[in-house]
């Protein structure tokens, strides 16, 4: 998953997030639109006008993409697929969908969703610019125009058939229904992907030597990103075919080492994250009921000459706030938490209580058992 952020507000159920990482594109866009492309497009107008534009077009221009992912994810919620979170970060946005679509009839109704609304987006804006209101404020035209263009060119751009894109995923569908075969129809458009990826920093490097030093290294970052998660993309895929029907009571860890709510943070410390090496422990009561888990990172926040009066229960993450998973559960969502919140081991709950711990370290050895005896 992208790194740490700000959480804006809730959609359909579903957090709105904005990695930090996105604050520099967002700088980006105003500096490039305010001192080069409305200078250069609209002529005339002053320095604070074109900051200002600069400034709405940048907002506009990522709520057009909150609006694309948005209508990913409702399509998919309406497919009966959980989506907890969207994140806008430097390279536009994502919604993290809580599991494959079932089907290649679902894959495609969710990939198709959002150059739909991305391109009624550019329509509506390219409308608002033929309007006498744009006509006679030439601010209002410059935004408008921009972002009828920049709506209508994501869509070209998002169809290209290679994954993650839309276009791919589309394609994906398509070589799905046809093959009956996931895994040979995800290599495909992740071949493809991956090569317009490696085009993509071929391009930005003849554009470094050509002196478009800005443009340049963008293209070879957007062709990073695309190829690696062209190649994650199928790796994923293959995780899930060689876990299919695998349950989480076969990779977790049964024997779990748990905390009192009562003991201090010094004897935390000492007795159990010096002892044991693990850097957080679940907290139980009488009858292994789960009701939180303790971490290093909360201890740290205490300063040490309160730890021995401070209890694990006045600083525990409590159940109610921690993602659980059954033991019937499916290991792939394990697997799909684990790496969407970048957490390193998942408390196995039945009920309330406390049954198992899985890490990515179980289902990676379970993974790599079940490929070497080719199961």
């Amino acid at each position: 998953m992208i790194g740490k952020g700000v959480r804006l507000t809730k959609i359909f159920g579903i957090e709105i997030w904005v990695d930090y990482s996105w604050l520099i594109i967002f700088a980006l866009v105003v500096w490039s639109l305010a001192s080069s492309y409305f200078p250069h497009e609209y002529p005339g107008l002053g320095v604070t006008p074109y900051w200002i534009m600069g400034a709405v077009s940048a907002i506009l221009l990522f709520v057009c993409v909150l609006l694309h992912e948005l209508s990913h994810s409702y399509v998919a919620q309406k497919s009966g697929i959980a989506v907890p979170r969207i994140t806008l970060f430097i390279f536009g946005g994502v919604a993290q969908i809580s599991e494959e679509p079932r089907s290649a009839k679902m894959e495609f109704n969710i990939a198709v969703a959002g150059p739909i609304c991305s391109f009624i987006l550019g329509v509506i804006f390219w409308i608002l610019s033929k309007t006498g209101f744009a006509s006679t404020h030439k601010g209002f035209l410059a935004i408008f125009e921009y972002l009828a263009f920049i709506n209508i060119a994501l869509v070209i751009f998002n169809m290209i058939p290679g994954f993650p894109l839309d276009g791919g995923r589309i394609l994906r569908a398509y070589l799905w229904n046809r093959w009956q075969d996931i895994r040979k129809a995800t290599y495909t458009v992740c071949q493809i992907g991956s090569a317009f990826g490696i085009g993509l920093m071929l391009l930005g490097l003849v554009n470094f030597f050509l002196g478009n030093l800005i443009g340049g290294i963008w293209f070879v970052f957007i062709g990073m990103f695309l190829n690696q998660a062209a190649k994650s993309g199928y790796q994923m895929t293959v995780f899930k075919d060689v876990l299919s029907g695998v349950k989480v009571k076969n990779a977790m860890t049964s024997n779990v080492i748990s905390v009192p709510e009562s003991l201090s943070l010094n004897e935390l410390v000492q007795n159990y994250f010096y002892h044991h090496l693990f850097v957080s422990f679940p907290v139980v009561r009488d009858g292994g009921e789960l009701i939180g888990i303790v971490s290093v990172s909360q201890v740290k926040n205490v300063p040490k000459d309160s730890w021995h009066e401070k209890r694990v229960g006045d600083i525990m993450m409590k159940a109610s706030e921690i993602q659980l998973i059954s033991p019937e559960d499916e290991a792939t969502s394990a697997l799909n938490l684990l790496m969407r919140n970048e957490l390193g081991r998942l408390p196995v709950v039945d009920g309330k209580k406390l049954v198992g711990i899985i890490t990515r370290r179980d289902i990676m050895t379970l993974l790599m058992i079940r490929s070497d005896l080719g199961v």
